[in-house]
């Protein structure tokens, strides 16, 4: 059973502002306890306010990527006792009653023990969406808001670190299933998430398109370690393709920005990869 004795909150910091830093507020007395992973080169704990009992702070002193800092969350977590770890991003928040229903929610489901990953519907466009069925198996799941069962991380040794920062849920999600547990998206809880920067864009002043932004870096790792799941997880290669090939139509028709530049990233990001299967043989 899932309960606030048992489960732990992980949340990886980035340069927070002092509002980002305050979503922890949303969560913190629902579990037992908060780990904060600072991946910045600036000490943020005076952000966090008077030192207590609630929160273990750990300043890395550099941007590490997000697996690693996850792996250093989770393990504290679990050295700490916690049986599952509620993993956050800095830029997301919880409403009290959606928590609430989450946490039940994810306690009714049956066979709870199958369950490696619980994770709530996250609608970073606040564009709720009503869902008829309470749960729904996935293949993978973003890393905000999801409860990780520590036996079933335990098993998979943790988030993959060389995948630095995309696609690093993505694995997980897949290395769970692969160890024969559940990735389960409870559809009636809601956070709140915000994923890159929002843009709209006009179609011949007829129709609008609303696209998530990214810098053109980012499309480095999106490419490349999109391309690693294939290679490592051939059963999902049709799932890893068509979320690629998404991306580069999002670029080539929505991105009036740094399409080119973008689209340089793919190709670092493709050729990367060779050589990453290159040196594996």
């Amino acid at each position: 059973m899932i309960t606030k004795d048992n489960t732990f909150a992980v949340v990886v910091w980035y340069n927070p502002t002092p509002e980002q830093s305050r979503n922890i507020q949303s969560y913190a007395h629902h579990v037992r306890h908060v780990v904060v992973v600072d991946n910045s080169k600036k000490n943020n704990a005076v952000l966090l306010g008077a030192p207590d009992s609630w929160c273990t702070y750990l300043p890395l002193g550099d941007n590490k990527g997000i697996a690693s800092a996850l792996n250093i969350g989770c393990q504290e977590a679990i050295a700490q006792g916690a049986e599952w770890i509620m993993t956050m991003d800095q830029d997301s928040c919880w409403k009290e009653e959606q928590i609430v229903r989450y946490m039940q929610l994810a306690n009714a489901y049956p066979m709870t023990e199958k369950v490696g990953v619980f994770s709530p519907r996250q609608d970073y466009q606040i564009h709720f969406r009503d869902y008829p069925d309470a749960y729904e198996e996935k293949i993978a799941v973003m890393t905000s808001g999801c409860l990780l069962s520590a036996a079933g991380y335990c098993k998979t040794g943790g988030f993959r670190e060389e995948l630095f920062i995309d696609e690093v849920d993505n694995e997980y999600c897949m290395h769970i299933r692969r160890e024969g547990l559940k990735v389960v998206v409870i559809n009636h809880a809601f956070l709140e998430h915000r994923l890159g920067e929002l843009r709209n864009i006009r179609f011949l002043g007829l129709w609008s398109k609303e696209y998530i932004d990214h810098e053109p870096w980012r499309f480095y790792y999106m490419t490349r370690n999109n391309l690693l799941l294939s290679h490592w997880y051939p059963e999902y290669h049709h799932f890893n393709t068509q979320r690629l090939r998404k991306m580069l139509k999002r670029i080539v028709l929505y991105d009036r920005r740094h399409k080119l530049a973008a689209l340089r990233m793919c190709w670092r990001g493709w050729r990367d990869f060779r050589k990453m299967c290159a040196i594996e043989q």
